[in-house]
């Protein structure tokens, strides 16, 4: 079947296509990585999800990287985290082997939260306190920027190759 010589399954296909694209490409947020006060270290911070809603679980996922930017093993740290002048949740002085962590939270409220890390001590060694801040934005009222990654650009690439095929087809000239 063809509509002024341009086959329908083809746009049909390319239809399914840009569909299939948009459902299947997770959305995500990359991490966001700040160095501490003293720049002895890079902080590497996200949440999962990475807009969280008031009530749901959510987890603080925390990395620890030297200036390779690989993990940095044997961290002495502390999490900290305030609604305004309020501190909601906040960690006694931890270690992680590993050099990342992964720590769970529900938030009760919509807004904006701060968390602070904390790092005291590298390789069992102490060392002054630094530290990184991080920006939280709970919930829909909260302004957010979106995120375009690869949805955006299969969109792109398959609208182009779209337009192509149409004007090819339809000899359209511009």
């Amino acid at each position: 079947m063809s509509r002024n010589d341009v086959k329908v399954p083809v746009i049909g296909g390319l239809f399914a296509v840009a569909i299939m694209a948009m459902l299947i490409a997770p959305a995500y947020a990359d991490p966001i990585v700040k160095p501490t006060s003293a720049g002895t270290l890079n902080i590497s911070f996200e949440t999962n999800p990475a807009t969280p809603n008031p009530g749901d679980q959510t987890e603080l996922k925390i990395s620890f990287l030297n200036k390779q930017n690989t993990v940095q093993q044997h961290i002495d740290y502390r999490v900290s985290m305030t609604q305004g002048v309020n501190q909601v949740f906040g960690t006694p002085v931890t270690h992680t082997a590993e050099g990342s962590v992964s720590i769970p939270f529900q938030f009760q409220t919509a807004g904006t939260y701060q968390v602070t890390v904390e790092v005291q001590g590298i390789l069992f060694q102490p060392i002054p306190p630094e530290t990184a801040s991080f920006t939280i934005n709970v919930g829909g009222d909260s302004a957010s920027v979106p995120e375009f990654g690869p949805v955006a650009g299969m969109i792109i690439a398959v609208s182009t190759i779209g337009v192509i095929i149409l004007s090819k087809k339809t000899q359209l000239r511009i």
